[in-house]
């Protein structure tokens, strides 16, 4: 099983500490020494005050993050957990992950999200009704891009003709690509073009929230895994080729909280014997120390032992 953790800054009670130089730099380069397989930060520029008040997730802008810990660390992936591409001109996205993508040695992996809150999308320009299609739109222009191809459309808002936007990316064809992907519509554009199918566990008490299908327990999420690997079948596709992410089987990772890690071990087991490459999972961000001793405490008690 491989960990992707997210940067603390993403807790609601997140603190300025948290995101200082040496903080970030203490965060990254422990995550990476201790063994995680990525780091991680989100992506919400414009969100509303009530949602932030009403215990939003913080965070800071990602990719000048993404870069920071890139620069402080060798090994470590660097992953976009999540980015919401329909939040931008497309060439702009293409542009920002192909420049991550060279600074950080090949490293990007690019997790995506069609995002959920409508006064965010209003406040960025998106009509909320669309954004599939721009979502779709956004990645027929990165993948041309990353592929280092001329691009000529007509889109949501732009006229591209015969854009050329260097550089391409570093990985060939183009960074691994991971969807939030609980709806029908997102497992099968992940089937088509991704390469990580990420699947959010969440009971029908949020889903209204977040605009998605609900993945209440293990078993519902091996039931989701299994529908996945039919639909690569379908296709045609290895099942194989595509990873299998999980968000959502722990609630934030805080030592504090006296975590039971017997408990987190056989989760692990139970969701490697579905078949799951990935779990991703927050950080407490209220207290820096709070949240190495969580990361350490995490690699020696469950990861270690994993």
């Amino acid at each position: 099983m491989k960990f992707a953790v997210q940067h603390g800054v993403g807790d609601a009670r997140w603190t300025p500490a948290i995101i200082s130089p040496q903080e970030v730099t203490r965060w990254a380069t422990t995550a990476e020494r201790l063994g995680f397989d990525a780091i991680s930060f989100t992506d919400h520029p414009a969100p509303s005050a009530r949602w932030v008040e009403s215990g939003g997730e913080g965070v800071a802008d990602l990719f000048t993050s993404l870069g920071f810990c890139a620069a402080v660390t060798s090994s470590i992936r660097i992953l976009t957990y999540v980015l919401l591409p329909t939040y931008r001109n497309p060439f702009v996205t293409a542009h920002q992950v192909a420049t991550l993508d060279h600074l950080s040695g090949g490293r990007v992996t690019v997790g995506m999200g069609t995002g959920y809150l409508k006064s965010e999308m209003y406040a960025l320009g998106v009509d909320p009704d669309n954004r599939r299609e721009r979502f779709e739109e956004a990645m027929t222009v990165c993948q041309k891009v990353w592929a280092g191809q001329d691009v000529t459309i007509e889109g949501f808002g732009y006229s591209a003709r015969g854009v050329r936007s260097v550089p391409s990316s570093l990985q060939r064809p183009h960074p691994p690509l991971w969807l939030h992907a609980n709806t029908s519509w997102a497992t099968d554009w992940v089937v088509r073009e991704g390469q990580g199918w990420l699947g959010m566990m969440v009971g029908e008490e949020r889903i209204g929230t977040l605009r998605t299908v609900a993945i209440p327990t293990v078993e519902a999420f091996a039931h989701r895994v299994d529908d996945v690997r039919h639909r690569c079948e379908a296709m045609g596709r290895d099942p194989a080729t595509l990873d299998i992410v999980n968000t959502g089987i722990w609630k934030m990772l805080d030592v504090r909280d006296r975590p039971d890690a017997e408990q987190m071990r056989d989760d692990v087991g139970r969701l490697a014997e579905i078949g799951t490459d990935w779990i991703a999972f927050n950080l407490c961000g209220d207290d820096p120390e709070a949240s190495i001793e969580s990361l350490e405490w995490f690699a020696a008690e469950v990861a270690d032992h994993s």
